[in-house]
């Protein structure tokens, strides 16, 4: 029994250090994070106009202050409940942090509501955060 807990123990002590090298390595790799969102086909256009008026101004901004290398808004033209939806490219996680602070920030302090507002169309949500393996182009090189 004890030969098997040092088996146990030197394989756990090896998964912790290549898993947190892995983990090291793909945190310094470009981010795609999608927030997919269900809404009524009636209230589509609510949204887009909120997201139009209140949440792209801000989202340049930020883009332009090299928060983020970019964002955009999608619908599908043809496709599954999942209709009203936001992409954002980041450095890393890091970065995507910082830009969502800001984000947040900038939204609720010139806009307060806004969030609220446009997430009560909402029937579900989820996010997905993607490791960026290829891209061509190649994202801009941040000047921060």
């Amino acid at each position: 029994m004890k030969q098997t807990s040092k088996i146990f123990a030197i394989i756990l002590v090896a998964f912790l250090f290549i898993g947190s090298k892995t983990f090291a390595q793909n945190s310094e790799q470009p981010l795609l994070i999608v927030s997919f969102n269900m809404v009524s086909m009636g209230d589509v256009g609510k949204v887009n106009k909120m997201a139009d008026s209140v949440f792209v101004p801000i989202l340049k901004e930020l883009v332009d202050e090299n928060y983020i290398f970019s964002f955009g808004f999608f619908g599908h033209a043809w496709g599954d409940e999942w209709n009203s939806n936001v992409w954002y490219t980041a450095k890393d996680m890091t970065s995507f942090d910082k830009f969502w602070d800001e984000y947040v920030t900038r939204v609720n302090k010139r806009h307060p509501g806004a969030f609220a507002s446009t997430t009560k169309y909402f029937q579900a949500h989820k996010d997905n955060i993607y490791v960026v393996r290829n891209q061509y182009p190649a994202p801009p090189t941040p000047n921060k």
